[in-house]
């Protein structure tokens, strides 16, 4: 079984450079030939961990193994897989990859049923989009948030995203879904003429091959934008071939959502008959233990079609089955949040580190450089003390000494700064109180030293002066002898 996504075929311009420039920045020399398709590929040979593998290819390989997940319904292995790519990209360290393992979260969040999760990583998977100043990832952050808006159902907020994403997006499969998404957000307002002006914006696919997905769900938008203005007849049309091409690609998502639309629009219809065919074509076409939210649809549309008929027990069975599907979905949710939690606190405990870490680096120059002011001050000031030609003025003394007693205070406070804040608790007052008592001890001493350096330096001058003043004396005298011996 084959399952195709047609995200591949568009970035591959872009991806090629990225995939060079990523290993040429790790270090990982030339990329093994790896062809570039437009469909996801399931990872069953488990190469995604080959060790053996630059690090930039396994990060490609597990980016197609989501996808694959995502069209299998199978939401844990699709976050596990989102959280590796995450674990690839700190390593590689740049912020276009570090935003697509966001966006991979981000929908692996959606998938899973979290809507709070896929709302954080995916407004960090539009920040590192947006340092790395690559709109197409902006839009398809943007996009993807708006999805999330639409389900906990802020239209107008989704309406905002949208418009923006439509406006940066450059793959061709991702400007069809941000117009059908825009589609239905406004089919939900009750704009009818916008919605179906959005849908057919979105139907844009020349070959479905190319993009199986993303032509069936455009034609399912044109399908119920066409139903909302009365036009069963066309709807019914665009559910068809929807169905049609969803079918042969097996895109299951696709196929079963098609499916129960066209059986809802035959029992709003009256139509009860056919409204059961279709949720159960729709039932048989979605693997047991994926999808579960779509087998949930098609439960609740047999149900209603059986109670049309008559048939409670049959209504009944399929209360109950749409019940328990409910309660795994709320289970598989509660574990997703599970998880999430848990990554939340790892991605906390990494940034805390790598915070500490780049503290103590800073701390470690800011020590050297402390050195080194010090030991300049320390060596002029010894130049001056020490020359034999150099007159200071006790004022200079005193700006040389007051630096150098900065120089020295923030230097104690660099050393002592962990130290303090381990033994005080991160008590600013504390901290406040240990620096004074520091302050208090270095200011007497500091006059000291003031002091015995302008005492030594006034005797230096004086010296200075005296042998001036002999020298000059002693020219003086050397004059009138000069003079008449002439």
């Amino acid at each position: 079984m084959t399952f195709r996504h047609p995200s591949l075929r568009s970035f591959a311009p872009s991806v090629i450079h990225l995939i060079t420039l990523i290993s040429g920045l790790v270090g990982a020399g030339e990329l093994r030939a790896q062809p570039i398709k437009e469909e996801a590929r399931y990872d069953s040979l488990d190469t995604r961990h080959d060790l053996k593998r630059p690090l930039a290819e396994r990060f490609w390989i597990t980016s197609n193994h989501c996808w694959a997940c995502f069209n299998l319904g199978k939401v844990d292995e699709e976050f596990r897989s989102a959280k590796e790519m995450l674990d690839m990209a700190e390593h590689i360290d740049v912020d276009s990859v570090t935003a697509m393992a966001y966006f991979q979260l981000c929908d692996a969040m959606l998938s899973s049923g979290d809507p709070s999760a896929s709302l954080t990583y995916g407004y960090l998977s539009r920040d590192y989009a947006e340092r790395a100043g690559n709109m197409n990832y902006v839009g398809k952050a943007e996009k993807e948030l708006a999805i999330t808006y639409k389900i906990l159902g802020d239209y107008q907020r989704a309406l905002v995203l949208l418009r923006d994403a439509v406006q940066r997006v450059t793959a061709p499969h991702q400007l069809t879904r941000s117009y059908a998404h825009l589609s239905e957000c406004y089919l939900k307002l009750g704009d009818v003429d916008s919605a179906l002006y959005a849908a057919q914006r979105s139907n844009t696919i020349i070959d479905p091959a190319t993009d199986p997905f993303g032509s069936a769900r455009s034609l399912m938008v044109i399908g119920q934008v066409y139903e909302a203005k009365g036009d069963v007849a066309l709807a019914d049309v665009h559910y068809q071939r929807a169905i049609a091409i969803a079918d042969p690609f097996q895109v299951v998502r696709a196929l079963s959502q098609a499916l129960t639309l066209r059986g809802a629009m035959f029992l709003r219809s009256g139509n009860a008959g056919q409204a059961i065919i279709q949720a159960h074509q729709a039932m048989q076409a979605i693997p047991v233990g994926s999808h579960v939210d779509r087998r949930i649809d098609a439960a609740n549309l047999l149900q209603r079609a059986f109670e049309a008929q008559g048939m409670i027990d049959s209504a009944y069975r399929y209360s109950k089955l749409s019940v328990a599907l409910n309660d795994t979905l709320r289970s598989a949710t509660n574990l997703s949040r599970i998880q999430n939690m848990a990554l939340q606190e790892e991605l906390k405990t990494r940034e805390d580190a790598k915070v500490k870490e780049e503290a103590a680096i800073t701390r470690a120059n800011n020590i050297q450089f402390g050195i080194i002011a010090l030991i300049v001050i320390t060596l002029g000031i010894f130049l001056l003390i020490f020359s034999r030609t150099s007159v200071v003025g006790s004022k200079a003394i005193k700006n040389l000494s007051l630096i150098a007693l900065l120089l020295f205070f923030e230097f104690i406070n660099l050393l002592l700064h962990p130290f303090l804040d381990r033994i005080t608790n991160h008590s600013p007052i504390l901290m406040l109180l240990c620096m004074a008592a520091i302050a208090g001890l270095l200011i007497p001493l500091h006059h000291r030293m003031e002091k015995l350096i302008t005492n030594m330096l006034v005797s230096k001058n004086n010296r200075v002066r005296l042998e001036a003043a002999r020298r000059t004396i002693e020219e003086l005298e050397a004059r009138p002898e000069e003079g008449g011996a002439s």
